[in-house]
């Protein structure tokens, strides 16, 4: 079973000795990984379809590792609030993901870690976590099978507020730039700069066309 550098990126995340609950787990990699490297004892290989589940009993059964449970649900609906304390949403949209924390209000608790990997839509998660309480305490990219990723921990603070341009792009990745967090910032600099191009003429996209400018000029200021 391979893992690759962006599953890897989550698992780092991972505070050791918690209960994950592996959210659209697919083939349990990541469960498998994270009690194969004695991160954990206990995970949840959880997602909505039966084909997914059963590519996760297979490789958990060849795997020879115990502690990881199955469940089929939809979103955080496979668990109960008290089996967990460490959910992990990684490898679909952000919009999605956003709709899977919320459909469950009861992950509204600083108790929970969640470490969340969007594959799009990223500015839209953030803007959502910031809207509804949520704080994003560490962000990183990484680079897997010549794409980029963002991988972000995430717990609930209370505090609802409206951020900038500027974090909804590009988040917490510009609080510690390396390597891998200029390539990330230099793609999505490249690519709302193109669409800003785009709409730069059209009146019912001014909004978003002031958005995508600010969140340019201050990227570069921090980038030169």
């Amino acid at each position: 079973m391979s893992v690759d550098n962006r599953l890897k990126k989550i698992a780092g995340m991972v505070r050791r000795g918690s209960t994950v609950a592996d959210i659209g787990t697919d083939h349990a990699y990541l469960p498998v990984f994270l009690v194969k490297e004695g991160i954990i004892d206990k995970a949840f290989a959880c997602d909505v379809s039966d084909g997914p589940l059963e590519n996760a009993r297979i490789n958990i059964e060849k795997s020879g590792v115990s502690g990881i449970i199955t469940r089929k649900g939809d979103g955080l609906n496979a668990v109960e609030p008290f089996e967990a304390d460490t959910f992990i949403i990684a490898g679909m949209g952000g919009d999605l993901i956003a709709r899977i924390l919320g459909a469950s209000p009861w992950i509204r608790d600083e108790k929970y870690d969640l470490i969340l990997q969007p594959m799009t839509a990223v500015e839209d998660l953030r803007e959502y976590l910031c809207l509804n309480g949520f704080e994003i305490i560490l962000e990183q990219a990484v680079k897997a099978q010549n794409r980029i990723y963002t991988v972000m921990k995430v717990r609930f603070s209370g505090k609802a507020l409206e951020s900038s341009p500027l974090f909804y792009f590009f988040g917490k990745l510009i609080d510690n730039i390396g390597e891998d967090e200029l390539v990330y910032i230099n793609r999505k600099r490249r690519i709302i700069g193109e669409l800003a191009e785009q709409i730069v003429d059209i009146d019912s996209q001014k909004v978003k066309y002031n958005r995508l400018v600010e969140a340019i000029e201050e990227i570069d200021k921090i980038i030169g």
